[in-house]
């Protein structure tokens, strides 16, 4: 059970609100680290499915990261302005459009990774690498009970706010 603070600068023993003020911090950090790579974070996300998708089509690679069809095309036409993104014509089914990195999008999936890391360092400096390891363990049992597609970041669908399953 949380115990509620009693001043401003002492924060409450609640796992919730930790993890709140942490995850919110954060993102607004890795936000500005990834301005001059030119992406979002969700851009980022989106950028790192079609890589590991390998071709896998628009329609396919949202119902999978649970993207509402309109959020899927506006998030792929600005990668697609920008060089990012490709849509190639579908062998098999000439009204399929599939998703394919351009050199430019690989360019700058690769260094927004190493934003990733650099900031992921930052955060976890105060850790050696065993109590790091044993943190990701333990937010990855409490995530396994709390959401629906652990490899997908609930803001990557921005319309729709992260719900979990006790809802």
């Amino acid at each position: 059970m949380a115990d509620l603070p009693t001043s401003p600068d002492r924060s409450p023993r609640s796992v919730g609100f930790l993890l709140s003020q942490l995850g919110f911090v954060t993102s607004g950090r890795f936000s500005d680290a990834l301005e001059p790579v030119g992406l979002s974070p969700r851009e980022w996300s989106l950028l790192r499915f079609v890589a590991a998708a390998k071709g896998q089509s628009q329609q396919a690679l949202a119902e999978q990261l649970g993207i509402p069809p309109s959020r899927m095309v506006a998030l792929v036409d600005a990668l697609e302005e920008r060089g990012m993104l490709e849509r190639r014509p579908d062998p098999g089914d000439r009204r399929v459009r599939a998703l394919h990195l351009t050199p430019e999008g690989r360019r700058a999936l690769a260094r927004a990774a190493k934003v990733a890391v650099e900031v992921e360092s930052r955060l976890c400096s105060v850790l050696d690498e065993a109590e790091r390891e044993q943190l990701i363990d333990l937010l990855q049992k409490i995530q396994a009970e709390q959401v629906d597609r652990p490899g997908v970041h609930p803001g990557i669908a921005r319309d729709h706010p992260a719900r979990g399953r006790a809802e």
